[in-house]
This record gives structure tokens, sequence and C-alpha cells, in this order.
């Protein structure tokens, strides 16, 4: 991956939660490559310290880790604190953690295990929302949004926020409800300015949708390099008017 890049995202403050691995790690490596500062956020602290050392050895000073469980209701404070404290505030979310949970049938679902998708997939990215919005709602006026309203949130959503398929439970329930959080984070908040809206990536090659397909990964899913490009031109293109829109990355 080179750093020589169009600066699509220069001097902009971007936390990335998963950012370890699959698609969180593309983003991390598209958004440096486009000359974001990141506030990378892996589970565990030797993951979280492995990437943003590797992308620190190529633009230094621009990348510091965070870890912890998303479960952890003081993750989002620490998250904040980072950034505020690394680079002075944070202008754009990307929620992009969350876990694949039991693949079968609610009727056949251990309601504990529901919990704690629900937990992980849903709850916590509230928490996290509610915690960096103060900086995020800072972020006015600045850096590459300048008269674009503040901060942007992305929920990362799914084929399976729209509609239902057979067998995929919990995960379909959590992503339906992620992308209400996404409406509803724009209709308290796009009036502060806040652009917020649910991604649903598609078909990207990754250990999730290997397990989602149970192996049968389609031919026409992308590498997780393509869908980071397609993320930066999404994220450096968006505007008010996004506010609240479930967007759909292979557009981009």
């Amino acid at each position: 991956m080179s750093f020589a890049t169009d600066g699509a995202l220069a001097g902009a403050r971007i936390a990335v939660t998963g950012a370890n691995r699959g698609i969180g790690r593309a983003l991390a490596d598209a958004f440096a490559s486009a000359g974001a500062r990141l506030v990378l956020h892996a589970r565990e602290p030797a993951a979280a310290a492995a990437v943003a050392d590797a992308l620190g050895a190529k633009a230094p000073g621009r990348a510091i880790a965070v870890a912890g469980d998303l479960r952890d209701p003081e993750l989002g404070a620490r998250l904040a604190d980072a950034a505020l404290g690394a680079f002075g505030g944070l202008d754009a979310l990307v929620l992009n953690a969350g876990q694949l949970g039991p693949m079968q049938p609610l009727a056949d679902t251990d309601f504990a295990a529901f919990r704690a998708v629900m937990e992980v997939n849903v709850d916590a990215q509230a928490r996290l929302f509610v915690a960096t919005l103060p900086l995020l709602r800072e972020s006015r006026g600045k850096v590459i949004w300048e008269g674009r309203g503040s901060g942007r949130v992305i929920w990362m959503t799914s084929g399976l926020g729209h509609f239902a398929l057979p067998g995929y439970g919990v995960y379909c329930v959590s992503k339906h409800a992620v992308e209400g959080l996404a409406k509803l984070a724009h209709a308290d908040h796009g009036g502060d300015g806040i652009v917020s809206v649910a991604v649903a990536p598609g078909m990207v090659r990754t250990e999730m949708l290997t397990a989602a397909t149970r192996g049968d990964v389609p031919d026409s899913a992308v590498d997780v390099e393509v869908a980071g490009a397609r993320f930066v031109r999404l994220l450096a293109g968006l505007g008010p008017d996004d506010g609240g829109k479930i967007l759909d990355l292979t557009n981009f």
C-alpha cells in the first residue's frame, strides 16, 4: 500500500472500530493512504498496537491504538479521549466492528446468545456514538467538510438490514436495528450538522463472509482493498443531504 495519495481525506481525524482485520483493516489502510489521522480500535491490545504501528511506520504520527471489548461501557470515552489527546478532536466515527453470531433460525437460538450479539452489534454501537458525539459536533466547519456540516458517522449494515433470509437469525435482527440507529442519529442530531448514514458494503472477501456463506463465497465478492477505496470516496463525499440514508457501497 502506497502512501502517495490524492489526499481525499487529508487531515481528517477518523476512529475505526475493528481495525485489525477484514474490512476494518482495509479501511485503516485506505484512510491512511488518503491522508487521514486515525484512532484504530481492536479488542486485544496487541492487535490494536500492531495495526497502528504498521501504519505509523509509513505515516508517522497519524495512527494511534485503542484496545477494548465493545461491551465495555468505558470504551467510547477512551476512544474520545484518545482522539482529543492525539489529534485535538474527531471528525468521523466508523462503527465497523461486530459479530455474526449463531447462524440458525430464531426458534433454535438460545436467548443468552441472542442477547450477546445484540449487545455487541447494537448496544455497543449506540454507546460509542453517544460517547463521541461531543467531539463530532465540534468538527463543524473544519478539515475536509468545511461548510458541509460537522462530524460524520458510518454505521455498518448489510443487505440483511433491509430484508431477511432464513437462518440468519440474530445477525439479521441486529442489522435492522443498526439501520434504525443511523436514522435516529440523523433525526436527533442532523440539525447539529451531524451526518449519520448506514452503509452496506456488499459482498467483500472476509472471514465473516466465508462463515456467513458457509464457505460458498460468490464469485462477485470483491477484495477488501476494493471496499477500502470505495469507503474513501464515500466518506469524502458525504454531505448534509445524505443524513439518515442507507447507502450501498457498490455505488461508490
